[in-house]
């Protein structure tokens, strides 16, 4: 079962997100925070008794969510989880922001306007996140 991290404020968001993982027969497990200071309170060990928590297998995140931005979530998580894949879901199209998260490792997936577009782009990212690595040939 996969441990996903979804880091997002909007209630509507994270139960559209939810709603793509069922419907696309995801197996997971989902830990969902508001902003991206508690998410890495807790991922990084900042919280008391989780210096052991298991590392997630993929994060999911908004651009913008409350008490901190992107670029110091994404720097924090990349500390503690260098391999792990993080992808920002995001309403922004600013190419800025784009080129940010590519400097930080992580995928950008623009969220469609449309309700089947948003549910497939969703589930399709984080099956891309679940996939194994794939040997490099030489």
């Amino acid at each position: 079962m996969a441990r996903i991290i979804l880091i997002e404020d909007n209630p509507a968001d994270v139960l559209l997100v939810r709603l793509a993982l069922n419907e696309n027969h995801i197996e997971h497990s989902l830990i969902e925070f508001e902003s991206g200071a508690d998410a890495v309170e807790a991922l990084c060990g900042l919280r008391e008794g989780l210096e052991n928590a298991e590392p997630p297998d993929a994060i999911l995140m908004d651009l913008n969510t409350p008490r901190t931005n992107a670029v110091d979530v994404l720097r924090r998580l990349r500390e503690r989880f260098a391999y792990i894949p993080i992808t920002i879901v995001t309403s922004s199209r600013a190419r800025a922001d784009r080129l940010m998260a590519s400097r930080h490792g992580a995928r950008y997936l623009e969220k469609p306007s449309d309700l089947q577009s948003f549910l497939d782009s969703v589930a399709g990212a984080v099956k891309q996140m679940l996939e194994p690595p794939r040997p490099v040939s030489l």
